[in-house]
């Protein structure tokens, strides 16, 4: 409780004034001994009784009468609030957290939620008197406060409200409410509040409430909740979109997953519509039960190599923020493998490639198909340009050509990858030397190689992959029940090398030794295999597993530098590395197709590394260089925030609701300055005062009971 002009509680030194006057008339009856009186003396007792009893009655009365006096001149307050407990002359410091997360694009009743949080945001502003300061925030994602200190220019205020936008982001309530805390706690003179205005949805709340123990807040500061949005909306979203393979090719039905989903309290059928390029391809329907997700397969495919806009949709709803989901895909045409094998060595036939070429394309076919591979024998290389083909494989070479080699070394250093698989014809010393050290920084090999190990015409010790790198996507499919386990194939023979530095293991052999080597070198990247890529040193080609492997590392390679980010947030930072000169313009091009240059690049031997944060809006942006198309991305919203169920206010710990604290009928600058000051309890103590004014009077002069003794 705390009083608005205390100095008036004074007054209560008053209520000795009536127990002095009752004490100072009480009168001592003189006792005399008639016996002859006896009747006459029962009759004074009674009615010194009855006196007695009124007069301490009376007494009590003119007490409280003082006391209300008293109350009704100091003004107390009185409420549950932190600050109501505060001198009502101290200043206070509030926060008003702003929810603009793409949940509140939804409407309730007609009217904009968004809207609606602003206007009570504006509202609780107008009660900052001129000796309170106070900031503004946001609760989306990356959240955080407008002003960084607590401010009293109330009209930059009400600017900054004024001017808030919604997002596409998630919510984020820890990244705005630690920042307002910490402004807020050493200001132990001052009445602090943290008004924090959102729609309450449970995908936001729920993890932040099991997260911090709200309860360890300072109880100096009042966390009021100020609900908007009523009950949440029906609402139908696209959550995911995403091509079920690794590499999509020109002209071949890909699968493509799509997830629906219905939070509504009843089933509902989806009317889903797929676009490439802005052309619609495939529309179809999906039955999709109460409240839940369902997956959709549909095949599709391109007419287009390169960067490709794919869009899903979903009929229109009271959110239309979720409605549309976008994917940027990146069409390649059949990979074309270089594979140098050896040189007949005296025999009739080669098979060195066999098991490498039946893996990638046992058919031979140059359509439809991942991989096209062209085998070469060593001499037949000298007019073969590397950077024709995605990946070029070394299969157990002695010697190549030094012109080649400086060919091979300019190719994975722009962008470029190689593969070498060693074997039985290789010399250690010559890889070594005409491999790294020769190219000084142009090296090939992720490794430096020595001795061979194990006996693979014996085979009497056979050795496994082990520590597989799981991580990585040559490994990642076995992570998966059910895919397979490379280290089930034995390894009978394979070299011992030294990683370098940087580069990646990528497995290991069963007693330690490296296993699989990877390096990245500029743009591209270089994998060193310890063993053959056929079954003279290992029985893994013939295993099921060698399939995937095979692909997978390709692939990876193949769409290293690949800048398709499906899964961006709006507002997530983007970063990327081009082959372009310092004087080449990198432009961003929005989904609002306004085109911006990128700034603050770096640029280091015809590598230019550039970081952007301009992806604030959903949809697919394309980065190109001076004229030339680079890569491209797709923003989404954030999937969790398409389910609009409210959270119980219970289960959330120290706020204070507005709607629940006052009655509905009053608005919210009342609501507000009750919260903040508590009840005005001086109007009761004056009816109160009244009341018992009315009664004292009628009290004090009715007059006594005669006794008939």
């Amino acid at each position: 409780m705390n009083f608005a002009s205390p100095w008036f509680l004074l007054g209560l030194l008053g209520i000795a004034i009536p127990v002095w006057l009752h004490l100072f008339f009480q009168k001592t009856p003189v006792i005399k001994d008639f016996p002859s009186l006896r009747l006459i003396m029962k009759s004074v007792e009674y009615l010194a009784h009855q006196h007695k009893l009124r007069n301490l009655i009376l007494m009590a009365m003119r007490i409280a009468l003082i006391f209300l006096a008293v109350m009704a001149l100091a003004r107390p307050f009185i409420g549950q609030s932190a600050g109501a407990g505060v001198s009502s002359t101290a200043p206070t410091a509030f926060v008003i957290l702003l929810d603009n997360s793409m949940s509140m694009g939804s409407t309730y009743q007609g009217v904009s939620v968004f809207n609606t949080a602003r206007a009570r945001a504006l509202d609780i502003l107008e009660e900052m008197n001129p000796s309170d300061k106070a900031t503004v925030g946001f609760i989306n994602e990356p959240g955080g406060l407008v002003f960084p200190q607590l401010t009293w220019d109330k009209e930059a205020l009400r600017q900054s409200i004024n001017n808030a936008k919604l997002t596409a982001g998630g919510t984020d309530i820890s990244s705005a409410l630690l920042p307002a805390l910490e402004l807020l706690v050493p200001l132990a003179g001052y009445k602090r509040t943290i008004y924090v205005v959102t729609d309450m949805t449970e995908s936001a709340w729920k993890p932040f409430v099991e997260k911090y123990d709200l309860e360890k807040i300072d109880k100096g500061i009042d966390l009021v909740m100020v609900p908007v949005g009523g009950v949440a909306p029906e609402n139908m979203a696209i959550t995911g979109l995403e091509t079920d393979a690794s590499v999509v090719m020109l002209g071949r039905k890909v699968p493509l997953k799509l997830t629906a989903a219905n939070y509504t309290n009843k089933k509902q059928i989806a009317k889903i519509s797929i676009s490439i390029n802005g052309e619609r391809r495939i529309g179809t329907e999906v039955e999709i039960e109460a409240n839940s997700e369902k997956i959709c397969v549909l095949d599709c495919s391109f007419s287009k190599t390169g960067m490709n806009h794919l869009e899903a949709s979903i009929q229109s709803d009271a959110m239309p923020s979720d409605d549309t989901r976008h994917l940027a895909v990146r069409v390649f045409e059949p990979c074309k493998i270089l594979l140098i094998k050896p040189d007949n060595a005296g025999s009739t036939e080669n098979n060195d490639d066999i098991f490498i070429k039946f893996a990638l394309n046992p058919l031979n076919k140059s359509k439809e198909n991942i991989f096209i591979v062209d085998s070469r024998l060593t001499s037949e290389i000298n007019n073969a340009e590397p950077a024709n083909y995605s990946a070029v494989i070394l299969l157990n070479q002695r010697h190549l050509p030094e012109v080649f080699i400086k060919k091979l070394s300019d190719y994975v250093l722009a962008g470029g990858n190689l593969i070498t698989f060693l074997g039985n014809r290789v010399e250690p010393d010559w890889y070594n030397k005409y491999l790294s050290d020769n190219l000084g920084g142009g090296y090939l090999l992720p490794a430096r190689i020595f001795k061979r190990v194990g006996n693979a015409v014996s085979k009497s010790v056979g050795y496994q992959l082990t520590d597989l790198d799981l991580g990585h996507p040559a490994f990642s499919i076995f992570g998966k029940d059910g895919n397979g386990d490379p280290s089930r194939a034995k390894i009978y023979e394979f070299f011992q090398v030294r990683p370098n530095p940087t580069a990646m293991m990528l497995c290991r052999m069963s007693h330690g030794l490296p296993g699989i080597i990877e390096e990245k070198r500029g743009r591209g990247r270089s994998m060193l295999v310890t063993f053959t890529p056929d079954n003279k040193w290992s029985d893994w080609p013939i295993k099921p597993t060698w399939l995937p492997f095979l692909h997978q590392s390709i692939i990876a390679m193949v769409t290293a530098n690949d800048l398709t980010i499906n899964s961006a947030r709006p507002g997530m930072i983007i970063s990327a590395t081009l082959n372009a000169t310092s004087e080449e313009k990198i432009t961003l091009k929005r989904p609002d197709g306004t085109i911006q240059n990128v700034e603050g690049l770096a640029f280091t031997k015809g590598i230019l590394h550039f970081t952007t944060r301009n992806t604030d809006l959903p949809g697919y942006y394309e980065l190109s260089v001076g004229n030339k198309l680079v890569s491209a991305f797709a923003v989404n919203p954030p999937p969790e925030e398409s389910c609009l169920t409210r959270i119980n206010l219970r289960k959330i710990p120290r706020f204070i609701p507005l709607e629940q604290e006052v009655g509905k009928g009053k608005s919210v600058k009342e609501k507000v300055t009750i919260l903040r000051d508590g009840y005005d309890m001086s109007n009761i103590a004056i009816w109160l005062l009244i009341i018992l004014a009315i009664i004292e009077g009628f009290f004090a002069n009715k007059p006594l009971e005669k006794s008939l003794a």
